[in-house]
């Protein structure tokens, strides 16, 4: 009955709301993984948009987005039409910070280029931007973020805050032992990352969270290497979460100012709609070189349907030879997916030590780069 409850609360929360309003994939891990050039034709999960514009740099050929909920697609509507407006600062002015006074009016200039659905959305929520309120406190993820900083403030633990300017991982290290470390998972090890009704918040659906043995010491080990290991000086996608905004220092690429032009001069190359990857892929006639399927997969297994089976049938049917699929899971092999997608493809080597010094994420035990056989 519990696991009944929690299934249908995730259904209700990423059927009603935007999920994302950021990515929680690093890009810079994905380009480096997929090679992409100009004769690449990417399908990709839409989520909170930015990587698809990230992607936009090395120039391929097309990028198709696809995504079941719709609030993704208007906020990467939002997003493409504020590229289109050839204004870089109206894109940092609503997104850097996720507020700004002018939100109404840059909202207006753009709004003829929005899609009628997204219009309609963004009419009554385009004060998410203003400066009383803020887009990043908004989304499922928004939530989330307001529950891991009430917890940092409760019991305390705002010393996390001086790792993040912290250059030596020693001092680094010794801070987190002496101040973060045995207060921070005292309360978090005990509920936070054992509630699926508070995880369903993040996006992680209980057949994810419940397929991993010891959540809670994966993530104690995920944090460590984070704010330690690697430091978060330039990590802005766990300072978002602990500031609520980004800063000119630390932005994601599609933000900056000398990508701009480059972004908005190939934004022709990109489309986005609401469907399922399996409805895009057979309803088309295109074949894709690269296939870009985020942690999708851990959403499929285990929910007692032959969903799985067939994504994988539509996404064979328009795979280039050689195609790449990638993406993250908590399962730790490949398993997981069927017989007939074993046998047409190879997974490719990933250098785990590579991961676990660049990925800014990192919060997927496992990354799959997979090749179609010819």
């Amino acid at each position: 009955m519990k696991k009944k409850l929690s299934t249908l609360w995730f259904k209700y929360l990423t059927s009603s709301y935007l999920i994302y309003n950021t990515c929680w994939e690093d890009p810079k891990i994905d380009r480096f993984l997929l090679e992409i050039d100009n004769s690449s034709n990417l399908l990709m999960i839409t989520s909170a948009g930015e990587n698809a514009f990230d992607y936009l740099l090395d120039n391929p050929k097309s990028i198709d987005c696809v995504d079941i909920n719709p609030y993704q697609n208007y906020l990467i509507d939002l997003k493409y039409s504020l590229f289109k407006s050839s204004n870089h600062k109206y894109l940092t002015d609503l997104f850097l910070t996720g507020k700004s006074h002018r939100y109404q009016e840059i909202y207006e200039s753009i709004k003829p280029d929005l899609r009628d659905d997204s219009k309609a959305f963004w009419d009554s929520r385009i004060a998410w931007f203003s400066p009383q309120n803020g887009f990043y406190k908004h989304g499922l993820t928004g939530r989330f973020a307001k529950f891991l900083n009430t917890i940092i403030d409760l019991k305390k633990v705002r010393a996390i805050q001086h790792i993040i300017s912290e250059s030596s991982e020693e001092k680094r290290t010794l801070l987190f032992n002496e101040h973060i470390e045995p207060i921070l998972w005292k309360v978090l090890s005990q509920r936070f990352w054992k509630s699926d009704w508070i995880l369903g918040f993040a996006g992680i659906p209980s057949t994810q969270s419940g397929s991993m043995t010891n959540l809670n010491e994966y993530m104690k080990n995920t944090i460590r290497n984070i704010f330690v290991e690697q430091g978060v000086k330039t990590n802005y996608f766990w300072r978002l979460y602990l500031e609520g905004s980004y800063s000119n220092e630390c932005k994601p690429s599609y933000l900056k100012k000398e990508k701009f032009d480059v972004i908005a001069a190939r934004t022709t190359k990109l489309n986005y709609t609401n469907q399922s990857v399996t409805s895009f892929l057979n309803s088309s006639q295109k074949k894709y070189s690269h296939f870009i399927l985020l942690d999708h997969q851990d959403w499929l297994i285990g929910n007692g349907t032959d969903e799985l089976e067939k994504e994988w049938i539509a996404i064979l049917k328009r795979a280039k030879p050689k195609a790449k699929i990638l993406f993250r899971s908590v399962h730790k092999d490949l398993d997981f997916l069927p017989k007939f997608v074993k046998d047409r493809v190879s997974a490719l080597p990933i250098d785990q030590n590579y991961l676990l010094k660049n990925d800014r994420v990192a919060t997927y035990p496992s990354t799959f780069l997979l090749e179609v056989n010819v």
